[in-house]
């Protein structure tokens, strides 16, 4: 048992460790393309600021969730059955955003919806997984949905492009952040139910898995929060009635006509 446990930790870490050279290789391949500002595709002079796009400001910082998970652990000190949420929220932090910076495909994702530099994908993926990390620790999506109000105030023909094209990227890069926890889940399910809950168990063993089920449970539960915001139903984005783009699976909706001056 320890040893599965053991392989899965190293299966996980050797994925994450090639995370920094093909970071380099995706931002070298796109260097010359990626020199200005961040804006939608569809409408290059609206460039994006803290009222036409999600920004750091708009979700606790990770020094605030770190003072909130220090309550938790007060909170429910002795109650061992938090113990794999802390363990979690201890394995989210910025490195984890680094990491999905490092896969082409997110980056590409991206690419299909923006024109511009990458700070505006560095800025979704944190905010969207500090906003993991926080549903973990209220063990709710509501902070979603009250993020996703913001969309509501923009001018109305950036409403539905930016919250699509955002929802796309960060789905993207919690779904390359979500592959590492699936392998180390899928590695050990079968000792974990075999071992049930007897003073036999290998308890660092369970841990693993069930810190890995936590953040792939509140991952998925998170993104269907965001399909639902964004429209999406069974997998169909329900049209807009505006032109799209399509990159994959992802279709992103472009605004017609460039917004008016003064609008952004």
């Amino acid at each position: 048992a320890a040893a599965a446990a053991a392989a899965a930790r190293r299966s996980a870490a050797s994925s994450s460790s090639s995370g920094p050279q093909r970071h380099q290789m995706a931002t070298s391949r796109r260097g010359h393309a990626m020199a200005r500002p961040a804006s939608l595709r569809g409408a290059p002079d609206a460039t994006l600021n803290d009222k036409s796009s999600l920004t750091s400001d708009d979700v606790s910082s990770w020094e605030e969730i770190e003072r909130q998970v220090t309550t938790m652990c007060a909170v429910y000190a002795g109650d061992s059955s938090v113990n794999p949420r802390i363990m979690a929220l201890a394995d989210l932090t910025v490195e984890k955003t680094y990491e999905a910076l490092s896969d082409i495909t997110v980056v590409d994702v991206y690419q299909a919806a923006y024109e511009g530099d990458l700070q505006e994908c560095t800025t979704i993926i944190d905010v969207h997984l500090r906003m993991v990390a926080e549903c973990i620790i209220k063990d709710d999506t509501a902070l979603v949905r009250s993020v996703y109000d913001k969309f509501r105030r923009m001018p109305p023909m950036l409403q539905k492009s930016s919250l699509i094209a955002t929802a796309a990227v960060a789905e993207a890069g919690l779904l390359y952040i979500k592959e590492d926890y699936d392998l180390v889940e899928a590695l050990l399910r079968e000792q974990v139910e075999e071992d049930g809950e007897g003073p036999g168990r290998d308890e660092d063993m369970y841990l693993e898995w069930a810190k890995s089920k936590v953040i792939i449970d509140m991952m998925e539960r998170v993104i269907a929060v965001m399909h639902d915001e964004k429209g999406e139903v069974d997998g169909e984005l329900l049209s807009s009635g505006q032109p799209s783009i399509a990159y994959a699976d992802v279709i992103i909706d472009v605004a017609p006509v460039q917004p008016p001056p003064g609008a952004m």
